[in-house]
């Protein structure tokens, strides 16, 4: 049976190699990602379900291309990465966002802070063991009512040792499609639409699974959908 990282390494070692990764290849990685149409079509839809400037979180926003450029376009926006370089390349991609370096599963931002939030593939490097605790922590920091647009892969894998991200040494960790779906609806969520959406980067073929879900705007909204009968007083 072959190894796998989660096998052989814990969550700070595999935080550690994707920040090292991403700081290496962070102007290769700026030069070569493209605003896919899903991501285009997706993006829209978030612009018409939140007013104008709503205030939104790019959660591991990398160099700022050609995410944030395109979230900037209809909100006010906070990036956040923890990779150094990625974060100097974002500040300089794009001006009129704000950024902060910084671990999205160890966010510190105060409960109900944003509008919106979305994730591409920022998650998918997030610890299996570690995904639960990061969706709650979403959950918490989004306002009532607000919406978490993610793209993830599709497949429920883990790297193995050799494997790298255009030649440096990554490490990946993710559940398919619909246990991850599953993970947000637990958390709180109302899934408003998922699609797998193609794209093509550095000349290969790729497939994600974007998930759009809402956070249900108060208790009643969570007990409704619950086995368990709470009594209220």
């Amino acid at each position: 049976m072959t190894e796998n990282h989660d096998e052989l390494m814990g969550p700070t070692d595999a935080r550690k190699m994707v920040e090292d990764g991403y700081d290496q290849l962070a102007e290769r990685y700026a030069e070569v990602r493209t605003l896919s149409p899903g991501n285009k079509k997706y993006i829209d839809m978030l612009a018409r379900l939140l007013p104008k400037d709503s205030c939104v979180l790019d959660l591991g926003c990398g160099p700022g291309v050609p995410i944030t450029k395109e979230l900037v376009r209809h909100f006010k926006v906070v990036g956040i990465d923890f990779s150094s370089n990625q974060i100097e390349l974002a500040r300089k991609n794009v001006r009129i966002a704000e950024f902060h370096r910084m671990d999205m599963t160890k966010m510190t931002f105060p409960p109900n802070s944003f509008d919106g939030i979305f994730s591409y593939l920022a998650i998918i490097h997030v610890p299996r063991e570690e995904k639960a605790s990061l969706f709650s922590k979403i959950h918490e920091i989004l306002k009532p009512g607000g919406f978490l647009l993610i793209a993830i892969g599709c497949d429920d894998w883990v790297s193995e040792p050799g494997d790298d991200f255009m030649g440096e040494p990554m490490y990946w960790s993710q559940f398919g499609a619909e246990k991850t779906k599953a993970m947000i609806k637990d958390t709180g969520f109302e899934i408003i639409q998922t699609s797998k959406e193609y794209s093509i980067f550095d000349g290969e073929d790729e497939k994600h699974y974007f998930v759009l879900a809402k956070k249900k705007e108060s208790l009643e909204g969570l007990l409704k959908d619950s086995p368990i009968q709470i009594k209220k007083y």
